[in-house]
């Protein structure tokens, strides 16, 4: 009675298994079988995904095996040194997400701020456009009233009875000033107003998944529902499956691999498919540029297209030796900068009362801004009016030029070289047809040194799309030629040497090029060629 007394108590000490015995990764599955590999058990499910060719067998004869696993997890208390150790990771990983928690407010508040900051920064330039704009209505409303005031002094010095003594030229020069008159100040009158038109850009960023190659721990920043446990045994490390998932992430984070990209010239390579155009390349290494594609710029790294827009609404940029990006809008009185921590902040005020910024270049520190406006008289002749501006990489202004002539004739791109500015035209509004001239920048006026006069035996004003140009070291031009699929070099008085790339190299609509290194970056659709260039 006393022996069954004391089995009975040993009964009741021991642990009762539950019933079923339900498979941990499949809910509709008990455990059948043991895996003496592994040391762990499994159902039917299990063994068509993992243990493939491990030493299995039946559960009900694996009876040794199993309670030999919990003899040696018992031994000197193995078991809880394994659980405290577990613990002691997920308290760590505790603290660590508090930590991070804690960091990522800082974040959010630093870009919060700096969105505040942006939005002063815009409200002060959008005040700034506004008076800029009512200022120039008020000032031709001024001058028109001056020009009607002495027009009516002009016509009242006129006799009635005495009109047909007056010279014939003198009345018809009068009516004709009226006329004028009537007309220009019906344009002011009727001029479309000042509109205001809010964009709502204000997402401050998103909150991102981020994986590591640390211990299995990271496995709580899963989601609640994810299934974390694994079928090895404590002691196991599962980082190979961490670290294959990070692969897989950065895969998607760069849209285009440079892994198929080797050092043998010509380097071509894809860009987004949503890329079509792109106007400027600024190459910054061998294998990285800045681009402005659709008035975005954008950054090519290792041959590769990043992910993201550092800047909207962008007409040409410089780069600086700093690692900042100058960027120019046309329809923005203010030179931003584009710092290396992506933020935009305001470099150096010009003057768009009367001209707008149309292109920027750099050389040997100096920075030169070409700004233009065309305007139209009643006879329908148009005025170009231009303003050069240099000056140093501080945003001081070192020397201005000011001068207009005749004609609509629109700066695209410009190169600052020994011999003068180079200039890429377009040449009317109606077409995408340019031309290249050289010319000697002076205080009241520039003086035209060279032009180009074309090649394949046609008038380049009727015959020629460029749409990029850059220089050598010789100050030789190099030009992108759109209608005839090619790239080709001017010497320093702008007549055509010879062609280096066209559509036997690959090139089918060249746009923007650039040189750097002797490596020559030509943009053709959502393709990018890199030539190796000698310098002629």
């Amino acid at each position: 009675m006393a022996e069954y007394t004391l089995i009975h108590a040993e009964n009741l000490d021991t642990p009762k298994s539950p019933k079923p015995l339900q498979c941990r990764f499949h809910d509709t599955e008990e455990y059948q079988i043991f895996c003496k590999d592994c040391k762990d058990f499994m159902c039917f499910k299990c063994l068509g995904q993992l243990h493939q060719k491990h030493d299995l067998s039946p559960l009900r004869d694996s009876e040794e095996d199993i309670r030999k696993e919990m003899e040696d997890l018992l031994f000197e208390n193995k078991h809880t040194e394994q659980l405290n150790s577990l613990s002691d990771k997920v308290s760590d990983k505790e603290k660590e997400l508090v930590r991070d928690e804690e960091c990522l407010k800082r974040e959010i508040r630093t870009s919060v701020n700096e969105m505040k900051e942006n939005i002063d920064l815009a409200e002060e330039r959008c005040l700034s456009e506004l008076r800029n704009t009512f200022e120039s209505f008020q000032i031709s409303l001024q001058e028109q009233k001056t020009n009607i005031n002495n027009l009516k002094t002009e016509i009242g010095k006129f006799d009635v009875n005495e009109l047909p003594d007056y010279n014939l030229n003198h009345i018809i020069y009068s009516l004709s000033k009226m006329k004028l008159c009537f007309s220009t100040s019906d344009t002011i009158i009727n001029h479309p107003k000042p509109g205001f038109q809010p964009t709502m850009e204000f997402s401050i960023g998103n909150l991102i998944e981020t994986s590591s190659r640390k211990c299995d721990a990271d496995a709580l920043l899963l989601h609640s529902s994810s299934n974390i446990s694994t079928q090895t045994d404590f002691s196991e490390d599962s980082d190979s499956e961490w670290f294959d998932a990070e692969d897989i992430e950065e895969d998607d984070v760069i849209e285009s691999s440079s892994d198929e990209i080797t050092n043998e010239y010509p380097i071509n390579f894809q860009m987004n498919q949503d890329i079509n155009f792109v106007k400027k390349i600024v190459p910054i290494s061998e294998k990285d540029a800045w681009i402005i594609a659709n008035r975005k710029l954008l950054k090519i790294v290792d041959y590769s297209m990043q992910v993201g827009v550092y800047a909207d609404k962008v007409d040409d940029i410089v780069a600086l030796k700093d690692g900042c990006v100058l960027v120019l809008r046309y329809d923005e009185s203010f030179i931003m900068k584009l710092l290396p921590n992506r933020r935009l902040v305001r470099f150096s005020n010009v003057d768009t009362v009367n001209n707008y910024p149309n292109c920027i270049c750099i050389r040997d520190d100096i920075i030169v801004i070409y700004l233009w406006k065309a305007k139209v008289n009643f006879k329908t002749v148009y005025t170009s009016s231009s303003h050069i501006i240099w000056m140093n990489t501080d945003g001081i202004v070192t020397k201005r030029s000011l001068f207009s002539e005749i004609g609509w004739k629109r700066p695209c791109a410009i190169h600052n070289l020994e011999s003068g500015l180079c200039v890429l035209y377009r040449v009317n509004s109606e077409s995408s047809l340019h031309s290249i001239e050289l010319i000697e920048a002076k205080a009241e006026n520039c003086d035209m040194l060279y032009r180009f006069k074309g090649i394949y035996g046609l008038n380049p004003e009727r015959n020629f799309e460029c749409k990029g140009m850059c220089a050598d070291k010789s100050r030789n031009i190099l030009l992108s030629d759109h209608r005839h699929h090619s790239v080709y070099v001017l010497d320093k008085e702008l007549k055509y040497r010879k062609t280096l790339f066209d559509a036997r190299n690959g090139l089918d609509k060249p746009a923007a090029i650039s040189l750097s290194n002797d490596q020559l970056w030509v943009a053709d659709g959502n393709q990018m060629f890199i030539f190796q260039y000698a310098n002629m």
